[in-house]
């Protein structure tokens, strides 16, 4: 299973779409309870919609710029496109692995895996928006590399 593993922008695409149904229904409150000059109102829907449109353009950037890259050596995480952000952690320095899934995140069908070190306090490696069916399999080649290709009787984490 070593590969490449990108993030989804699903979760950002519904919270661009929410906020612009949300910001539409303020504003025409605001415009039904103020009387503002004729093109005033139509401004209003064309800004909100537009900061929509530039959330949903920014979903899709960050969704093609974060990536989980697993090989037979260790697991290495990338983000960001001016500030690259770029963390590996070997194999033999991973403590835990486990993956994360809310009510939203099941909805949307996506998931968040978190990987820890020996050496560290908290989570070394956390990527979110990863799709269902890369999350398991991801899961699932990690701890066969930690537990040195057995499982010990220890379950993926189904939370």
């Amino acid at each position: 299973m070593p590969g490449r593993i990108h993030t989804t922008g699903r979760m950002m695409y519904a919270k661009a779409l929410a906020l612009a149904v949300l910001g539409s229904y303020a504003w025409m409150q605001i415009t039904r309870f103020f009387s503002l000059p004729a093109p005033i109102p139509i401004y209003g829907y064309y800004l909100i919609w537009g900061l929509m449109l530039l959330a949903v353009i920014a979903a899709f950037i960050r969704s093609k710029l974060q990536t989980l890259e697993m090989t037979n050596d260790g697991v290495t995480s990338r983000t960001g496109i001016i500030n690259v952000k770029t963390r590996f952690v070997p194999f033999s320095k991973v403590d835990n692995v486990r993956m994360e899934r809310n009510i939203f995140d099941r909805i949307f069908m996506v998931g968040t895996i978190r990987v820890d070190t020996l050496a560290s306090s908290g989570m070394e490696i956390s990527m979110s928006e990863i799709p269902s069916r890369d999350l398991e399999e991801a899961l699932n080649f990690i701890q066969s590399r930690i537990h040195g290709g057995r499982h010990d009787g220890v379950p993926p984490d189904r939370g």
